[in-house]
């Protein structure tokens, strides 16, 4: 799967400070590589440099993204 980060969800002020220091910032395009069993994190693929990070759905649900083609 291929989105885009749009923005995030930080109303409450809870989002994890990791997601904008690990350069997960809006317009960044990626791809969801796989999550592991169990509900467990996502791995992704962003940037030119191809990296690869793996974030817990808990912390992925303060992204807001696009689908993309």
């Amino acid at each position: 799967m291929k989105g885009k980060i749009c923005g995030y969800d930080n109303e409450n002020l809870q989002m994890p400070n990791k997601i904008i220091e690990m350069g997960l910032l809006p317009e960044t395009s990626f791809v969801i590589l796989h999550q592991a069993p169990f509900r467990g994190p996502l791995y992704i693929e962003y940037g030119e440099e191809k990296t690869r990070v793996a974030l817990r759905e808990e912390e992925a649900r303060f992204i807001f993204v696009e689908p993309e083609k």
